[in-house]
């Protein structure tokens, strides 16, 4: 038997004008994008676009010819190549970073070729899926407020592409349909805003991605000499604090971090194993609060010295997995994973200046001397034997610091070999990182176990909570004396300002200070930390809104005391609601239109229906008059409706009774037609 063919319906082609808000939708999804890729990547992206919207050219002489595109061929070429270079810059194809890059080009190239309808619904989703990247790297209230042009153009192309007939392209209005994108969208949040609050909110996210290799911000895993001081040039925030009580005055606000032990002769390290700590100290004032750390691709968390124990993770998940923190033996608080995303905790400390060791031997591993440095370690061991004891050298050398011509710099020179004795001796220019690698060194030479400590000092409060930034960051020193570990600050003692009011109080006149350590704050600074503060608000009240604090806010509204179902019911009746109220606002706003417009609309969509679409250029005259036509027992009722209408819209008729009259007349003779489907049967 012979098969049939099927017939198939060609695939709409697209005309410039959907082809432009194409272009115009992937521009505003990549921008958002851009600042997160390799400057080749984001420039090539965007120009690909610009280069497809700029050889679009209606042609006056072919009005109907088809868009220029790009011959197929170079397409596959600039993919290949696009892959070959990404691979190259990351040195993998498979990740999070060299993927986002990828799809950044394709869906460019993807535009490139884009000719049919379909063609344009599948470039409205790969541009809603490359919208969504951007929040792989920040949450921040600059990457909503960012993508939101590109939500509002998602509307818009959908409009553009839904416009299949040439006259309803011709009829479309750009500001119209902006506008139609906009209150769709606002519409939607009341909507939103209930999935937002009564939604359950998962422990954990469905999914996560593999961590790539990125650059680290924030303290290293290794102190070596200005490295620290070239941290501190930064203004950017390495985490928030906020006390459930009273905030610690500065000289307390010492904010641990990475312990170094191992001392190579110029470069400090931590241990390649960590020890967990066997109990936490029991002295000192307690003190509570609960921290927000920027991501920074490290493992540390930061606490007041010293942390009684674990912190209590808020929120904070790596690629699935739960994210765990110990205390160690000398007391860093670690992750068991990276700090990939922003993560919140708890945490509980005891401001003390030192601690008991967990056992006699621990001072063995804090005594190494490194290679190099010969005068520093001569000069210990000397002055060693003419003190009494420990405590006294410790004395002996704040002293040196304190009395002598030693200046605190964030421009310290460059040290190569023996960077100790170079400091001590010659330049005596240096950051607290040469002033407590200095110290340990010393305490070591002369047989008093020592390790440099690194974090921050100090804080800045911003309404209710504090901000440490990375100019914050700081190096000490301590010491085992007396079967404690003491917390000594060299710093302190060439710089006292330092401590009490930071990095801008210590350094002299004419130092390169980041802008928001600078103590004659300007007003600029004043708008700098309120939008930190509003930052910060979004970022606990949205993007922090997690499990925990969803019951808060339940208990807090009283919504506990309520069954599953019974909530279900409410955000259903809640939704319905605001449906009913937007539905009916509709209404009423078409009540209101013009009523010959709103009756002549109606008789176009039941003679549609009837088999008799009006064409565009048709007016109401040749419409009735083709109308009459095809159903001659209606022509009476046909020609009134199209004198009465064409009257009513195109003529002068400004007496009320008048256009009554016509209204009436033109409401009266639609009501005389029948049914579409009795007249689809009519002839």
């Amino acid at each position: 038997m012979r098969r049939l063919p099927r017939s198939a319906t060609p695939p709409r082609a697209l005309g410039t004008r959907e082809l432009r808000w194409l272009g115009a939708l992937l521009v505003a999804a990549q921008l958002p994008q851009a600042p997160h890729l390799p400057i080749w990547v984001a420039v090539a992206g965007v120009a690909l676009v610009l280069v497809r919207i700029a050889v679009l050219r209606d042609d006056p002489w072919r009005p109907q010819a088809p868009p220029a595109r790009i011959p197929s061929w170079t397409l596959a070429v600039f993919a290949m190549a696009a892959a070959v270079a990404v691979r190259q810059t990351f040195g993998y194809l498979v990740g999070r970073d060299p993927s986002v890059a990828f799809l950044y080009i394709l869906v460019a190239i993807k535009y490139l070729e884009t000719r049919t309808a379909r063609d344009g619904t599948l470039l409205v989703c790969l541009a809603c899926f490359l919208l969504m990247t951007p929040f792989f790297y920040s949450q921040s209230l600059v990457a909503a407020v960012a993508a939101l042009p590109a939500i509002v153009l998602v509307g818009v192309a959908l409009d553009v592409l839904a416009r299949a007939s040439p006259a309803a392209a011709h009829a479309f209005r750009p500001g119209a349909a902006l506008r139609r994108s906009a209150v769709l969208m606002l519409q939607g949040l009341p909507i939103a805003f209930l999935l937002f609050v009564f939604f359950p909110r998962l422990a954990q996210p469905l999914w996560g991605l593999p961590t790539d290799w990125v650059a680290r911000s924030g303290l290293s895993d290794s102190m070596s000499p200005g490295q620290i001081s070239e941290l501190s040039l930064s203004d950017e925030v390495a985490f928030r604090v906020e006390f459930d009580g009273a905030v610690p005055p500065a000289r307390d606000r010492y904010w641990r971090g990475p312990v170094f032990t191992r001392f190579d002769g110029r470069t400090w390290s931590g241990l390649p194993f960590s020890i967990p700590a066997a109990a936490p100290p029991d002295e000192g004032l307690p003190v509570s609060y609960t921290v927000t750390v920027e991501p920074n691709e490290r493992r540390s968390l930061f606490a007041l010295e010293l942390p009684a124990g674990p912190p209590v993770l808020q929120s904070g998940t790596e690629s699935g997995r739960d994210v765990k923190a110990i205390v160690t033996r000398d007391r860093q608080v670690l992750l068991n994973t990276p700090v990939t995303q922003a993560i919140r905790y708890t945490q509980r400390s005891l401001l003390a200046a030192s601690f008991p060791a967990a056992s006699p031997a621990e001072g063995r591993l804090e005594l190494g001397l490194g290679d190099g440095n010969p005068r520093t370690i001569a000069f210990a061991r000397d002055l060693r034997r003419e003190v009494a004891d420990d405590r006294s050298f410790v004395q002996a050398i704040l002293a040196k610091f304190h009395d002598e011509n030693f200046v605190y710099t964030l421009t310290p020179p460059f040290y190569d070999r023996d960077p100790v004795d170079l400091f001590l001796f010659d330049e005596r220019r240096g950051f607290c990182e040469h002033y407590a690698s200095a110290f340990a060194l010393l305490l070591r030479a002369a047989g008093i176990p020592a390790r440099v400590v690194t974090g921050y000092q100090g804080g800045t409060t911003n309404r209710d909570y504090m901000i440490v930034r990375q100019s914050d960051a700081h190096a000490w020193t301590e010491a085992l004396l007396d079967g404690r570990w003491t917390r000594f600050d060299p710093t302190a003692a060439v710089a006292p300002s330092r401590v009490e009011m930071g990095l801008g109080g210590a350094l002299r006149a004419g130092e390169p200070l980041p802008f928001l350590a600078r103590l004659d704050g300007t007003w600029l600074t004043q708008v700098r930390l309120a939008w930190d503060a509003f930052n910060y608000d979004w970022r606990r009240n949205v993007v922090g809104f997690n499990r925990e604090r969803q019951r808060t806010l339940w208990r807090d509204w009283t919504l506990d005391r309520y069954a599953p179902w019974q909530i279900v019911v409410l955000v259903a009746g809640l939704a319905g609601a605001w449906a009913a109220l937007v539905v009916g606002g509709l209404l009423w706003k078409r009540r209101k239109q013009e009523r010959a417009l709103v009756l002549w609309d109606g008789l176009n969509r039941r003679l549609a229906r009837a088999g008799l679409p009006r064409e565009p250029y048709e007016g109401p005259l040749a419409f009735s008059s083709r109308a009459a036509q095809r159903w001659p027992q209606f022509a009476i009722a046909f020609t009134a409706i199209g004198e009465s209408f064409a009257a009513l819209r195109y003529g002068d008729v400004r007496a009320p009774r008048e256009r009554e009259a016509l209204v009436a007349t033109l409401r009266r003779a639609i009501e005389v037609l029948p049914a579409a489907g009795v007249l689809r049967g009519t002839r």
